[in-house]
């Protein structure tokens, strides 16, 4: 099942993936230099997701978190 953020995480991931190849060393052999020339033409195509505008955080948000657990005694 495919939980929430998932789909934007396998984006990501294959962006990251499509960098690594355009940016690799090149290599005397036609099919990868075709699919570095692929691969760079698709990162520059395309738009990431994590460059998305995000709205401010809420004030709650930006206070600090407190991960203390505190049982009552009996």
């Amino acid at each position: 099942m495919v939980g929430i953020g998932d789909i934007d995480r396998i984006i990501i991931e294959w962006r990251s993936l499509l960098r690594q190849i355009a940016n690799a060393p090149s290599l005397e052999w036609e099919r990868w230099t075709a699919m570095q020339t692929l691969a760079r033409t698709i990162v520059h195509e395309t738009e990431s997701p994590t460059l998305a505008n995000l709205p401010p955080l809420e004030y709650f948000q930006t206070r600090r978190i407190d991960h203390r657990l505190i049982l009552r005694r009996y």
